[in-house]
């Protein structure tokens, strides 16, 4: 339940309330139908969004519901929180009791002033900043302190800063035009910077907390949130204070002889608030015109600059997180759920030993009242914070090593954090519009999200999602109202969900985190298929087996695979067994990893014109004219979903673009010029080309390409498209045409198949968590070659030796990693491959591959060939007299071996 319903609205002028406790049944039920009675005029009303309005005159979808009764109330959100509240029908102004904003029901007014008064610049705080240290000088100011003689400027800097119209007008370039472009926001932002380094270097700290206090102010007096981008420069001026970020941290005031003035108490306070209620407001903007704009303007963000801005938000989560991770492992604190509590979240606390000395750690056991509680919810209410960004803060009371993970419900109704999750997809948005600029997934991980309990929100997410949907119908209105009171409202824009969850926003979420996930749920598929078989064994009195078992001939390994998979389409999500016909060997994983690397390298063959080499990028693609039938496709599909189900890394050559097929995204003309890097530079070209020149060369709306024995084929890319001559007007249609017929259109049929083939077995929704990129992780392994015998050696577990220790310091293990360090690449991926069945390592990094080391022949000599049990990515070595010998024997068997025989 969030928190509008979980917490009494305070009493406020005008009285402003919570939705649900206001409505009684009798107001729901009789919905007015006539114009209520407001102190708005007409002109206003038609000024205003829609979602303000009274239910008769609103005809969008988010309307606003007014009772019919003398004491009628209209119903809102917060613009900072998001809280639905109720107000007074002739109120102009309402007072949020969770973030403490005031909504003004009256669009702002933005105005253009050029006089030097009217704007803040950093020339204008040059000149007061002067004027300040030459009355420093005169005998008369002699007996002035130093916050009398800066008076000037701090005023200057409060009145500005409070002022949404002044900061609006501020740090732009003056003599850019004032028309918005998407690609700049025409913001100083190093004007910005400028201003504030130089307010923190003055000798008193009155002037900057004067142009922070306003600021502050500023923001807890939100009017209507329009539809103009210019009216939300300030929001965006104020993000971009330089030291936001220090309020999240702790200070260095005890590591250094600098005493900064950014880690002073009340300046990171202020900083707190500001970055908080920037978030908030931004969240709640609802205009796809603006975030557009912002999102265009963060991409045009160099590289630096948009990792600053990104690690700030991520900083924010991280501490919001915190809380509810050090409540988490100290369970002896407990959330106060009491009505005289005026905030969501206050913390009854028995100050033991070791709460002393967390709040000794923190710096806030002198801001502890007698009270014994004290809020947590609001960090105004502790100025002297001094949490770091170390997870685990101090011990937990738990007997256990291993730390509780963060639930949903102690997160999930934090609109601090749904907050900043919202503006991070902006920055996901504007980082796809970077182009080959785009930073990858991994710069959007935050590591504390480790810390939540994600299966369990999984859990919950799904479950949330499976809720049916209404159906519209006469009674929309009275189903939104009871909908939300139940916390299954569907009407997004004005009804929030009670809780969000984390798997919503999968960006935060770190690969390792997403491929748990994955794994809980096709474990959960796997056992729930086996479950099933074993009812319908003991149904029909016949033995049915719970794994998915094929057998393989290594010569027909295509045919055999076909006709396994055709004919097991119920028992794919089981887990996966294989044995090769006239081989031994029980697969415990190894056959398993060996089977689809022999069948996806005959799949890739050239022989059998599935796919072909595109020689622009050096990988593969689909074949525009085919010839083996499209169950080829059907069964390749299938293999990489029982490749990721299994967790089996193969070796692919595909674009970026196949993963987007596979998690049904849109494909682009950047996804072509990927795949085709000279066809695309060329055919751009064509745009630099005049009309004359574009028609001298003859060409109309068709494509020529060839099949694998060499024969041409050409098709039409529109209808009658040989009879339509290219012109500098229909070039962009031809350009679409062209790159989409090559990627998309021409091959529908072999595509269509291919996906089929994959979502008969990957099912559910974990997929959805990962981007293309993370797929593509998933399924080829790390992209980095590079085997680090370091790395191997740290991570390496040793069986037959008495302890670590005597496995590192014997001869054998000395000569084998020596053996490792003076092999190239090459030979270490070969050797990788003998042990785990494959040169590639994990998405998530060589540290997370599971590799042991064995000892043979009870620590005897011996001639035989070292051996690898690839389902345990284990290699077995006998005690070999002498280097030498190690070297041959593993030579031999590294470069020799095939299957589990010798060549």
């Amino acid at each position: 339940m969030s928190n509008s319903t979980k917490t009494k609205a305070k009493e406020s002028q005008p009285k402003s309330s919570f939705v649900k406790n206001s409505w009684s049944l009798r107001g729901i039920l009789n919905l007015n139908d006539s114009p209520g009675d407001t102190s708005l005029t007409t002109k206003e009303k038609k000024s205003l969004p829609p979602n303000v309005l009274d239910s008769s005159e609103n005809t969008s979808a988010n309307p606003v519901y007014t009772a019919n009764s003398p004491d009628s109330k209209n119903v809102n959100k917060c613009f900072c929180c998001g809280t639905i509240l109720t107000f007074p029908n002739k109120a102009k102004k309402y007072k949020c009791s969770i973030c403490h904003t005031t909504n003004i029901i009256e669009l702002a007014q933005l105005k253009h002033d050029s006089s030097q008064n009217t704007f803040v610049s950093l020339n204008e705080v040059n000149r007061l900043v002067e004027n300040c240290f030459t009355d420093t000088t005169l005998e008369s100011n002699q007996s002035k302190t130093l916050h009398d003689i800066f008076s000037p400027l701090s005023s200057y800097l409060y009145n500005a800063f409070r002022s949404q119209n002044i900061l609006n007008n501020s740090f732009k370039f003056r003599h850019s035009s004032r028309k918005l472009h998407h690609h700049s926001s025409n913001i100083n932002y190093m004007e910005i910077y400028e201003v504030f380094n130089l307010l923190t270097k003055l000798p008193t700290k009155r002037p900057l907390f004067s142009a922070l206090k306003g600021a502050s102010e500023n923001l807890k007096r939100i009017h209507i949130l329009c539809d103009e981008v210019a009216h939300y420069n300030w929001i965006f001026i104020l993000l971009h204070i330089p030291f936001l970020s220090s309020s999240l941290v702790g200070g260095t005031s005890h590591d250094s002889k600098k005493n900064l003035m950014k880690d002073e108490p009340e300046i990171k306070v202020l900083c707190y608030d500001i970055l908080k209620r920037c978030l908030g407001i931004i969240s709640c903007i609802a205009n796809d015109l603006v975030l557009n704009y912002w999102s265009s303007w963060m991409s045009n963000y160099d590289s630096f600059h948009f990792m600053q801005r990104l690690d700030v938000i991520n900083l924010y989560i991280t501490f919001q997180l915190k809380k509810y991770f050090y409540l988490a492992n100290n369970p002896h604190i407990k959330l106060s759920n009491s009505p005289s509590s005026t905030s969501p979240g206050n913390l009854e606390i028995d100050l033991n030993c070791e709460d002393q000395e967390y709040f000794q750690n923190v710096n806030l056991k002198e801001h502890i009242s007698s009270s014994s509680s004290f809020s947590l919810a609001e960090p105004l209410t502790f100025p002297r914070n001094q949490i770091s960004t170390d997870p685990f803060p101090l011990k937990s009371k738990k007997s256990t090593n291993q730390a509780t993970k963060i639930k949903i419900h102690q997160y999930g109704n934090d609109w601090r954090i749904q907050s900043a999750l919202k503006v991070l997809t902006l920055f996901v948005r504007a980082n796809k519009l970077r182009g080959r600029k785009q930073l990858p997934a991994s710069a959007f991980y935050n590591s504390l999200v480790d810390y939540v309990n994600i299966r369990l929100d999984f859990d919950s997410w799904q479950s949330n999602k499976s809720v049916q949907n209404y159906n519209s119908s006469s009674q929309a209105e009275l189903k939104s109202i009871i909908g939300y009171i139940h916390g299954t409202s569907k009407n997004k824009s004005l009804f929030n969900d009670a809780l969000f969850y984390i798997c919503q926003y999968p960006f935060l979420i770190s690969l390792g985190s997403k491929i748990s996930v994955l794994e809980y749920e096709a474990k959960r598929q796997m056992e729930r298929k086996a479950e099933e078989a074993f009812i319908n064994s003991l149904d029909k009195r016949v033995v049915i087996d719970v794994y998915f078992r094929i057998k393989i001939r290594r010569d027909h390994i295509v045919q055999d695979s076909l006709q396994a998979i055709r004919s097991n389409m119920e028992n794919l999500k089981k887990s996966l067994r294989v044995q090769f016909v006239n081989e031994p060997g029980v697969d415990a994983g190894g056959l398993r990893k060996e089977w689809f690397i022999l069948l996806v390298k005959e799949i890739f063959n050239p022989q059998t014109g599935m796919f072909h080499n595109v020689d622009d990028s050096n990988m593969l693609w689909f074949n525009a004219i085919s010839i083996d039938n499209h169950e080829m496709y059907h069964l390749f599909g299938a293999v990489l979903g029982l490749a990721i189900y299994n967790s089996t890394i193969l070796e692919l050559q595909f674009p970026i673009a196949l993963y987007k097929i596979l998690l049904g995204k849109s494909l682009s003309k950047a996804d072509y010029g990927h795949l085709y890097p000279q066809t695309y530079d060329n055919l751009l070209k064509l745009k630099k080309l005049s009309d004359e020149e574009i028609q001298d060369l003859n060409m109309t709306f068709e494509i020529t390409f060839t099949d694998i024995f060499g024969t041409y084929y050409t098709k039409e890319l529109i209808p009658n498209g040989s009879k339509t001559l290219l012109t500098k007007c229909n070039l962009d249609e031809y350009l679409d045409k062209y790159m989409m017929f090559c990627i998309r259109d021409g091959i529908k049929s072999q595509v269509d198949s291919f996906t089929k083939g994959f979502n008969n077995v990957v099912g559910g929704n974990a997929l959805s968590l990962f981007s293309p990129e993370e797929i593509q992780l998933l399924l080829c392994g790390s992209n980095d070659h590079t085997i680090d015998v370091e790395t191997l050696k740290s991570i390496t577990k040793y069986i037959g030796w008495n302890s670590r220790s005597d496995a590192s310091n014997s001869k054998i293990i000395s000569w084998f990693w020596e053996y490792m360090a003076e092999a190239d690449n090459v030979k270490r991926k070969k050797i990788l491959t003998f042990v785990t069945g494959s040169d590639r390592v994990p998405a998530t990094g060589l540290q997370n591959l599971p590799f042991r080391i064995s000892l043979l022949g009870n620590g005897n000599d011996s001639n035989r060939l070292p051996l690898a049990h690839t389902c345990f990515n284990e290699l077995a070595l006998y005690n070999y007299v002498n280097k030498q010998k190690l070297e041959t024997k593993m030579n031999l068997a590294v470069e020799e071996s095939s299957g589990f025989g010798i060549k």
